[in-house]
């Protein structure tokens, strides 16, 4: 026999290797089966990702019903989905695009696919999902009120943050610079909300005139034109010891709007007289005649000046001040105060065009008090058909929304007592009972939502429980209650907002 017969019986007839081999092809096949679920989990995510992307497309596309081709069409939407998912590692392939002119509908279908890491292993390096999306003419449009916390306690990383997100929605809301079917509005709200002066004179509200007020009473002063005295004057030298003290920080706490914050101060102590130090002064001497005899110098007070500021404070009938009704014999009356207490940005009113509100929303500042009644009031006002701001009506055809974010408790109230001087007795936020304030936010969260209107509300970094659940009660009509905790929290909370809102305009 040969060497190389030999060779090969041999191996034909050795065993010890089997075993390994054959354990080495399971093992693969057994860790690419489990880690398949892994796969098919990545799947499931990525594909909720491309179809609010494919949402998004449609969307923004539906205005092209018409005026491009289903081929035109088709590309505008693989450049748009690739767009926002290439970073993502997915890539997206449109494989349907049909145009209903009659219905003006427009329907996008796409496969799009993802890389494996664990079916890799068995040579299947990418998995594939189709999903489609349709809008019509016929379809919802969609007003938006986002009523959004501007006071003092919102200042630094919270306001920042609070931009950042709502940029983010309207961004998602509105993908083109004019969006017909989507409308926004903003309504930030501390104390008050400003209205804008150009709306003075809208029905429905009762904003008296300027005017100013003359209190009673003179100014009274002794002066004394016959004096007739004169003195020598001298320098002289004296000596004085200045007081010297040692300092150090001292932490204390302060409130803003209600919020605990921390500051620090320079406190002296071990306070004694420092060395002797040399001065001069001026000293009188020799003085001769004298001031004469006093005369009394009286004049009127001057007049005060009182102006509105675009502020809006409550009705003066207690039960209108929680519905949105009857304008005509309890119109909303304006602030007209001496000092400018209106310190917070104009809200925006329903508006189809993207710019103008990402501008609005990049100017609020954090300043004042907080009382959300009067953001809830204002966000419903230009969702309602009713003056003073007419939007469209409450139907199937039109989805209203209104987003309520706030970090904190109400800390006004509407005051007792009535505005200084104001012939109009015009309501302001100066009181402080809490009770009476979270008293109307429920009783406004009621009213609105049976007007089918959908709430969303947002506490952002909330301690006090009461306003927590104050906000988790008034979600409504498919709205969420989101509990922020941090910025991070605050910014995933208007992203599922915007994600949910795309499905309400959505026919599949």
């Amino acid at each position: 026999m040969t060497y190389l017969s030999r060779l090969i019986h041999r191996f034909s007839s050795d065993e010890r290797g089997v075993f390994a081999i054959m354990f080495g092809v399971l093992a693969v096949i057994l860790i690419a089966s489990s880690g398949a679920v892994v796969d098919f989990v990545g799947l499931q995510n990525a594909r909720n990702v491309a179809q609010v992307a494919l949402d998004s497309a449609t969307l923004s596309l539906h205005s092209e019903v018409g005026n491009k081709t289903e081929a035109q069409i088709g590309d505008l939407a693989k450049g748009l989905l690739n767009e926002r998912l290439s970073p993502l590692g997915l890539t997206a392939v449109v494989d349907t695009v049909t145009v209903d002119t009659n219905e003006g509908s427009l329907f996008i279908q796409a496969r799009f696919s993802t890389p494996t890491s664990f079916l890799g292993l068995l040579g299947i390096p990418r998995i594939s999902s189709r999903i489609h999306s349709q809008v019509s003419s016929k379809s919802s449009s969609l007003e938006v009120a986002l009523v959004l916390d501007s006071t003092g306690s919102m200042g630094g990383r919270k306001m920042r943050t609070l931009k950042s997100a709502a940029q983010s929605l309207v961004s998602t809301l509105m993908p083109d610079p004019v969006n017909p079917d989507v409308a926004i509005a903003l309504v930030p709200f501390n104390r008050y909300v400003n209205i804008g002066m150009s709306n003075r004179n809208e029905p429905g509200l009762d904003i008296e005139a300027d005017y100013s007020y003359t209190p009673s009473g003179q100014s009274c002063r002794n002066t004394y034109p016959n004096d007739t005295r004169h003195c020598d004057t001298r320098r002289e030298t004296y000596v004085t010891h200045p007081t010297i003290c040692d300092y150090r920080n001292q932490t204390y706490t302060y409130y803003v709007d209600g919020s605990p914050r921390t500051g620090t101060r320079r406190v002296a102590y071990n306070c004694r007289p420092g060395p002797a130090q040399t001065r001069t002064r001026t000293v009188r001497y020799n003085c001769t005649g004298s001031r004469g005899a006093p005369v009394r110098v009286c004049t009127g007070r001057s007049p005060r000046r009182y102006r509105w500021f675009g502020c809006m404070g409550s009705r003066h009938l207690v039960p209108y001040d929680t519905v949105d009704d009857h304008y005509a014999s309890n119109p909303v009356p304006g602030v007209v105060r001496r000092r400018r207490t209106c310190r917070v940005q104009p809200m925006v009113e329903l508006t189809h065009t993207r710019r103008g509100l990402q501008q609005a929303i990049s100017r609020m500042r954090a300043q004042d008090s907080t009382y959300i009644p009067t953001g809830l009031m204002w966000g419903w006002r230009l969702l309602s058909p009713q003056r003073p701001f007419a939007a469209k009506p409450y139907d199937a055809k039109n989805k209203k929304v209104l987003i309520l974010m706030t970090d904190g408790k109400n800390t006004v109230s509407p005051s007792l007592t009535w505005t200084p001087h104001d012939q109009g007795q015009h309501r302001v936020h100066r009181g402080h009972n809490t009770s009476e304030a979270n008293r109307k936010t429920t009783e406004i969260c009621s009213n609105i939502a049976d007007k089918d209107i959908v709430v969303y509300t947002i506490a952002f970094e909330v301690s006090d429980p009461t306003i927590r659940t104050i906000l988790q009660n008034c979600a409504a009509n498919g709205g969420s209650y989101f509990d922020a905790n941090n910025s991070a929290a605050l910014q995933e909370a208007f992203d599922d907002i915007a994600a949910e809102l795309q499905t309400l305009r959505l026919t599949q």
